[in-house]
């Protein structure tokens, strides 16, 4: 694919309430910043969800149709969409920062 830059990456209240509720330096503040680095050069770098997949969590939550996953270390994701902003165009949107768990959870993935 293309690398298509955004003009801006946001984030949804709930990740913003969680990472201003983080120490300055933690691991969850760094990653989400490298995730807006990547995301303001290549808005399509995470890996696509197919639209079955999408779980109802997100439908229901945030009314997305379009979904993307973006992998952190230690295991832990990202969701993310991508919404046609007013006066910018397309920009990413950051729903989440999820632990392995949490998202195996949300997507109801089983532990073997």
């Amino acid at each position: 694919m293309v690398r298509k830059p955004s003009p801006a990456v946001f984030h949804s209240q709930e990740l913003d309430i969680l990472l201003k509720a983080q120490n300055p330096q933690s691991k969850l503040r760094r990653w989400i910043a490298d995730t807006e680095n990547v995301l303001t050069e290549h808005m399509y770098a995470g890996d696509m969800i197919k639209k079955n997949q999408i779980p109802s969590y997100y439908n229901k939550k945030y009314g997305v149709n379009v979904l993307f996953r973006y992998a952190h270390p230690e295991g832990y994701r990202s969701c993310y969409t991508v919404l046609n902003v007013k006066g910018l165009g397309l920009c990413p949107y950051i729903l989440d920062i999820l632990s392995h768990e949490e998202y195996d959870r949300i997507f109801h993935y089983r532990k073997r």
